[in-house]
């Protein structure tokens, strides 16, 4: 039972009563009275508002997405004679909403009131929509009843799974090539066997299929296409670098890497790659094999919807043993992080040269924004200044870095968070259109 605004002003009104009766004594016999009569109607408000009966259903969209809008419709429906004021309450996770959300609402008998609401999650993960509750108003508005109406239910947070702009249009052709609706458009030479036709002026003398040439007695050249069914292979940084927001947004280096791979993951499936992603930390998180398809992207986000960064290390070294481990022929390596700390960069440098000799590994680095505005910006004291020294040593480090992988034949994308899915497709995109240098370095750094 919650005493209503009115009966509070009925209070009130027995308060005048008491301080009047320090003038007119003969009014503090109306105290007691006037108190128990109060209280005797405030219990029969309240069981009045008990006897309201209501009932509830909640619709929602199946999928609860990371940072986007999704609009939750509730139906309470009154189905007794009278009118009734309630206030309705959604307990939400804070993952799900900041706070609970409320609406006071007059329903109407017989009929069904609709309330409509919006949530923006923003946490990934298993939270939960606590119960649903309505606090009735009884008909003298003296005091409230309260009762649950639907029991807590869980809901399910993914990563970004829908990409707008060049990004969605490049997922839109990779799926429609897996369709064979739309193929995506090529340039140069492939390297996978197509067939064979009759050499035609300007077609290259190493495409010269020699022994067919000898069978039929006129020069044949092979005809090749794409690289279809290779492997892809994703490693996923877990550890504290991914873990930093800006004080602007509400998702973490984490969220944007994972909502990338993902993107990468489904491209890659598309183009009929087998997949296998490995998030990792100072040990390995998690590992997920996918086939090609769309199944394949349904189970990775299953499987990696809610991986979380930890306050460690990154084990680089582990993690490129792992993805040796797991894929002992040439395949496509590419490698989520971000370098703030001049430790992990040596760590980093080391394993991707010991990848780079049998795989094509494609870094992909994160940019800092605190970083960034740390070595750009003007100091203003003393402390500033030193922070400024120290973010120009982690950029300038980084730098030499990426020359040193560069000349290893290591691809390095550093770009921000809100490029990171496209420039990434693009990359890996380029990887998959430059297999044959790609083969040719890997075994002069072999030699």
């Amino acid at each position: 039972m919650i005493p209503a605004r009115r009966f509070f002003g009925a209070l009130g009104l027995v308060a005048l009563v008491i301080a009047a009766a320090v003038i007119t004594p003969g009014l503090a016999r109306l105290v007691l009275p006037l108190d128990g009569i109060l209280v005797a109607l405030l219990l029969v408000d309240y069981a009045r508002a008990r006897r309201v009966v209501l009932s509830a259903s909640r619709a929602r969209p199946p999928l609860l997405v990371q940072g986007v809008a999704s609009e939750i419709a509730v139906r309470v429906f009154n189905p007794g004679p009278r009118a009734a004021t309630a206030v309705l309450r959604e307990g939400l996770d804070p993952a799900i909403a900041g706070e609970p959300i409320r609406v006071r609402a007059d329903l109407v008998p017989g009929r069904e009131t609709i309330w409509r609401y919006q949530v923006v999650p923003r946490r990934r993960g298993d939270h939960a929509f606590a119960p649903f509750s309505a606090r009735v108003l009884g008909p003298w508005r003296l005091a409230w009843a309260q009762r649950d109406l639907l029991p807590a239910e869980p809901a399910r947070v993914y990563p970004q799974v829908r990409w707008s702009g060049a990004a969605g249009r490049l997922l839109a052709l990779a799926q429609r090539r897996e369709l064979g609706l739309a193929p995506l458009s090529t340039r140069g030479i492939g390297t996978e066997p197509y067939g064979v036709r009759a050499y035609l002026p300007g077609d290259p003398p190493g495409k010269i299929h020699w022994r067919a040439t000898a069978r039929h007695g006129k020069l044949i050249t092979r005809e090749e296409t794409w690289e279809r069914g290779a492997r892809l292979l994703v490693l996923l940084d877990c550890a504290r670098g991914m873990a930093s927001r800006e004080a602007e947004e509400k998702t973490s280096k984490l969220d944007a890497a994972l909502s990338a791979a993902l993107a990468l993951a489904r491209v890659a499936a598309a183009r009929g790659d087998r997949v296998t992603t490995l998030a990792f930390s100072n040990r390995i998180e998690r590992l997920v094999r996918t086939p090609a398809g769309a199944r394949g992207s349904s189970i990775l986000y299953e499987r990696l919807f809610d991986v979380e960064a930890h306050m460690v290390e990154p084990a680089y070294d582990i993690a490129a043993s792992e993805a040796a481990r797991l894929e002992p022929r040439r395949a496509n390596v590419v490698l989520f992080t971000s370098l703030v700390d001049l430790v992990s960069a040596e760590v980093l440098r080391v394993a991707l040269l010991e990848l780079s000799i049998r795989h094509r590994v494609l870094l992909v680095n994160l940019e800092d924004a605190d970083l960034a505005r740390l070595a750009l910006g003007e100091p203003a004291s003393t402390r500033e200044v030193f922070a400024k020294v120290s973010a120009l040593e982690i950029l300038l480090a980084n730098r030499r870095l990426a020359v040193k992988l560069r000349r290893a034949g290591i691809r390095i994308l550093t770009t921000p968070a809100d490029r990171l899915a496209l420039d990434t497709l693009n990359a890996y995109l380029g990887m998959a259109m430059d297999l044959r240098r790609g083969s040719t370095r890997a075994r002069l750094l072999a030699s």
